[in-house]
């Protein structure tokens, strides 16, 4: 009997705190509205990737227990579905059909709330985030890394408008231990996070030493490169695609890019975008 009654007033505190959870999750609401107001009056995009990551970071490191990471992500990642879906009629386009990986990947990025357009090509994908029609792209990254077909889109801009990588999707790992990796797509450059990556596509002559001395000013620099992928070009040479730290506006990195200017390679900065740990 005594544990029933402490049941029942166990019950009765969550009760109690649902209310004002409800009722704190509507003022959140409120005030995401006026956020997306505010955004649709100054032309800005309503999903910005270093926000949301440095919200998660911080409440990760203020939590006190018993909720660890991955839940307190969950919970949040459908509260800012939510806060995304009032501040606009928010339209993500991925790249496949419905419940496919990359749908699914989607899923796990923008939550229930958002919603889906499905496009069978790189190129609809683009057409769609660029010209507005979409507020962001899912695309895979491959996993050998990214097909020649996205880095001919990104090397070549878009007709309607630039896209950039404003955000990747890292979930787990396949047969071979190498986690599934996905891109998300903007039409703007993100502000730095305080912790981030950046993806810069650089166009090669196909010759000796040609890799070397595309990578020498960032070793020179002190710019930890993170991966390198290459895929030869339908225009001839190759096409090369560097992840390396830092946000493309940090003093260490813009050198490095000046650095390559002054010598022809004039890379393309595709993105910057948060780093996943």
């Amino acid at each position: 009997m005594k544990d029933l009654d402490q049941l029942g007033r166990l019950r009765d505190s969550i009760d109690a705190l649902d209310g004002q959870l409800i009722d704190l999750l509507n003022e959140r609401a409120r005030l995401a509205q006026e956020i997306g107001r505010i955004k649709e009056r100054a032309g800005r995009p309503v999903y910005v990737p270093g926000r949301a990551e440095q919200l998660m970071r911080r409440l990760v490191a203020q939590s006190k227990g018993p909720l660890d990471e991955p839940a307190i992500r969950a919970i949040y990642r459908e509260i800012m579905s939510a806060s995304l879906a009032l501040e606009k009629n928010t339209l993500i386009a991925v790249e496949g059909g419905v419940a496919g990986l990359t749908h699914l990947a989607a899923k796990q990025h923008f939550g229930s709330s958002v919603r889906y357009a499905f496009h069978d090509t790189p190129a609809a994908l683009f057409e769609a985030v660029a010209s507005g029609v979409a507020d962001c792209g899912v695309i895979s990254f491959g996993e050998e890394g990214p097909c020649i077909e996205l880095l001919e889109l990104l090397s070549e801009g878009h007709a309607a408008g630039k896209v950039y990588l404003c955000s990747q999707i890292v979930l787990g790992t396949d047969e071979n231990g190498v986690p599934a990796r996905y891109l998300v797509l903007g039409v703007a450059l993100n502000a730095a996070s305080g912790d981030d990556q950046t993806a810069l596509l650089i166009h090669l002559n196909d010759q000796p030493g040609a890799l070397a001395a595309a990578l020498e000013p960032f070793r020179s620099a002190g710019v930890n490169v993170l991966s390198i992928h290459s895929r030869r070009s339908r225009g001839g040479g190759l096409h090369l695609l560097l992840e390396v730290e830092g946000h493309a506006e940090d003093p260490l990195l813009h050198e490095t890019l000046e650095a390559l200017n002054s010598v022809g390679m004039n890379p393309m900065v595709c993105g910057s975008y948060p780093r996943f740990h």
